[in-house]
């Protein structure tokens, strides 16, 4: 169930909305420390409830603490970005892993950089990257996701499908394999490739920006979050209309007739959760009362 969570790690954590302006004055409505919000009013039947993920965590430091059990408990289902329940998911996701065409990483690195990311995944992964040549760069990224966090991962994303499993809850998606693809297709295959090599000739510094971000989350810190992303290395922002803005808006309809339907436990990346673009203003522009829920309880 991580592969989808592994494959774009570094993009999903915490993607920031528009780089324009000052930060703060984005995001008036978003308070800065809280993770999850109650959705009501309208014609929703029962309240729902959005919660801000990180999709790759140590397993000592998730928190799933009252309010959020309470509010998985109170939900008829849960929502994750992709239906990570379904297995078939798994088969689609392998298809689209692949580089269109007859192109392979050849065509994207070159021989030097090749050799020396082939060296690199031997020495700190254990596998060679020759019988992954026709696979696209950013799926890559799911194989240095433990390196660079420092332990064996897990996400939250698992921690809701086994609570939903347990209550006999039917978990669904928010968007398809192809329309997540079609968003993160926006960066070009170079620049893929130029983000795997920036994490690898700066495993220190990827660390140390991995670390500033989980701090910020776990002190359920959406601007801090966005500000970190915003000043990272490996820049983002370029691409975060269609990474963010574009599947925000999307989502809205989505959400909002599955809320209609039944009360329903929506888990995206926390990055889906700020600013004007954002899932919490785009819901309210809708006429929704969006509202933190404490956490306090750990």
């Amino acid at each position: 169930m991580k592969l989808v969570a592994l494959m774009f790690i570094l993009l999903w954590m915490a993607a920031p909305a528009r780089r324009s302006g000052n930060l703060h004055a984005q995001q008036p409505n978003t308070p800065a420390q809280s993770l999850l919000w109650k959705i009501e009013g309208n014609d929703l039947p029962a309240p729902s409830h959005l919660f801000g993920t990180i999709h790759a965590i140590c397993p000592d430091e998730v928190v799933i603490n009252d309010a959020i059990e309470s509010a998985v408990d109170t939900s008829a289902q849960v929502a994750l970005e992709l239906d990570l329940d379904d297995q078939r998911l798994i088969v689609e996701l392998g298809r689209l892993a692949f580089l269109p065409g007859d192109s392979t990483l050849h065509d994207i690195f070159s021989e030097e950089e090749y050799a020396r990311l082939n060296r690199w995944m031997k020495d700190s992964v254990g596998v060679s990257i020759d019988p992954m040549i026709n696979l696209r760069p950013l799926w890559m990224i799911g194989m240095l996701v433990n390196k660079v966090i420092g332990c064996k991962s897990t996400s939250y994303e698992e921690m809701f499908i086994a609570m939903a499993q347990r209550q006999d809850k039917e978990v669904i998606g928010i968007e398809q394999p192809e329309e997540q693809l079609s968003a993160f297709s926006t960066i070009p295959l170079k620049e893929q490739g130029r983000m795997v090599l920036e994490i690898i000739d700066h495993m220190d510094s990827a660390r140390a920006e991995f670390r500033r971000l989980a701090d910020a989350y776990t002190a359920h810190d959406l601007m801090k979050l966005r500000e970190l992303v915003l000043n990272s290395s490996i820049e983002y922002g370029r691409y975060s209309e269609e990474l963010i803005g574009k599947r925000n808006r999307n989502w809205i309809p989505r959400i909002l007739r599955a809320a209609r339907q039944k009360s329903t436990f929506f888990a995206v990346g926390a990055g889906h959760l700020p600013g004007d673009d954002g899932l919490i203003s785009l819901l309210r522009k809708e006429g929704y009362t969006v509202t933190p829920v404490s956490s306090n309880t750990e």
